[in-house]
C-alpha cells in the first residue's frame, strides 16, 4: 500500500495486471475467497453477541465511560502490538484520518448504541441497528467511497428492511421512541464512520484500528463530562455482570470483530459488507431467548426468512462481474 503525504489522501493499491480506476479498488484475489467470508461470519455472529454484552455492561457502567475505557485499552494493545511487530510509526495524515473515522465509529456510533441500550432491549436495538445496511452504501457514495448500489442490491436492501419492519411493527410490543431514535443516530454515525475509514485509510490495518479505537475512545471519555457520567462514578459500584460484558466487548468485540470490520471495509463493496447488520438481530434474538428468557414467535421466524433472503440478494448483486467490478 502506498501512502502519500498529506491529509485525507486515499491509499492506492495496485497488483500486477490489475487496472486501478479508483484509489479504493482492491485486488479481486483479496476481496474473494475463504478469508473475507470467514471475517464476514465473525461480524455476523460475534457482533451479534455484543448487543447482549453491551446491555450487561451498561447496567452499572455509564455508556460513554464504558465505550471510551474499553476502546482506549483495546486500541493501545492493538496499536502497540502492530508497532512492536515492525509496522512503521503513523504519519500525521494517518492520525488525522483515524481521528475522523474513529470519532464517528466509537464516540458516535458505539457510544450512542450503548446509551440506547439503557432504554431498549438488546434484541430490539440490534433489529433497529440493521438499518445500517441501508445507510452504509449511501454514506459510502456520499463520501466518494463507493458507487450507487445497483438494482439487485437495492431490492435486497428493501427486502431486508421489510424484515426489520416485521420485527418492530404493530404487535411487536412497546417501542421506546427515545431509545429507537438514539439507535438511529448511532447508525448514522457508524455508517459515515465506516465510509470515512474506506475513503481515507489510516495506514496498515492493525495500526489503523488501534488509532481509531484510541482516538474515538478518548473523545468518548471526554464526552462523558457534559453528559454527567463522571459525577459520582466509582469502580466499586460496577457489578460482576457489567465487568463480564465490558471484558467481552474489549476482547472479542474489539480485537476480533473490529479487526475483521477494518479489513473488510477496505476490500468489499459497502452494500455487501453492510448485510452483516441483518444477521446481527437474529443472533441477538437467539441469545436473548437462550440467556434472557425472551420468547421466539412466528413473527421472528418470518422476519428471519426475509432478512436471510435479503442478504442473499445483496451478496448476489454485489458480486464481482467479469472484467472487473
Amino acid at each position: 500500500m502506498r501512502h502519500v503525504a498529506g491529509v485525507f489522501t486515499p491509499a492506492c493499491e495496485r497488483s500486477p495486471g490489475m487496472s486501478v480506476t479508483t484509489p479504493l479498488a482492491a485486488p479481486r484475489t483479496q476481496a474473494s475467497g475463504a478469508g473475507p467470508i470467514a471475517a464476514y461470519l465473525v461480524l455476523c455472529f460475534v457482533w451479534g453477541s455484543t448487543y447482549l454484552a453491551i446491555r450487561m455492561a451498561v447496567e452499572t457502567l455509564p455508556p460513554h465511560i464504558m465505550v471510551g475505557g474499553r476502546s482506549v485499552l483495546a486500541g493501545l494493545i492493538m496499536g502497540g502490538v502492530a508497532l512492536m511487530s515492525g509496522t512503521a510509526r503513523p504519519t500525521r495524515a494517518n492520525v488525522l484520518n483515524a481521528a475522523i473515522s474513529g470519532v464517528l465509529l466509537f464516540a458516535g456510533g458505539q457510544a450512542f448504541l450503548a446509551t440506547a441500550e439503557m432504554h431498549v432491549p438488546s434484541g430490539q436495538a440490534a433489529v433497529v441497528n440493521a438499518t445500517q445496511a441501508l445507510f452504509m452504501p449511501l454514506a459510502a457514495w456520499a463520501l466518494g467511497a463507493g458507487r450507487v448500489p445497483g438494482p439487485a442490491a437495492w431490492l435486497g436492501l428493501l427486502v431486508g428492511f421489510a424484515g426489520v419492519a416485521v420485527l418492530v411493527g404493530p404487535g411487536a410490543g412497546v417501542v421506546n421512541p427515545w431509545g429507537v431514535g438514539t439507535v438511529l443516530l448511532s447508525v448514522l454515525c457508524w455508517s459515515f464512520g465506516g465510509a470515512a475509514a474506506r475513503r481515507w485509510p489510516a495506514g496498515p490495518l492493525a495500526l489503523a484500528a488501534g488509532l481509531q479505537m484510541v482516538i474515538g475512545g478518548a473523545v468518548s471519555l471526554l464526552l462523558a463530562w457534559p453528559f454527567g457520567e463522571w459525577h459520582g462514578f466509582s469502580l466499586e459500584g460496577v457489578s460482576h455482570r457489567s465487568w463480564v460484558g465490558v471484558t467481552y466487548l474489549a476482547t472479542v468485540g474489539s480485537f476480533v470483530g473490529f479487526g475483521a470490520f477494518t479489513w473488510l471495509v477496505r476490500i468489499w463493496p459497502m452494500e455487501r459488507l453492510s448485510t452483516y447488520t441483518y444477521i446481527n438481530p437474529i443472533v441477538a434474538l437467539l441469545l436473548g431467548a437462550a440467556f434472557a428468557g425472551e420468547s421466539l414467535t412466528r413473527r421472528d421466524g418470518l422476519a428471519t426468512a426475509l432478512i436471510l433472503g435479503a442478504v442473499a440478494v445483496v451478496m448476489w448483486g454485489a458480486r464481482p462481474r467479469r472484467g472487473g467490478e
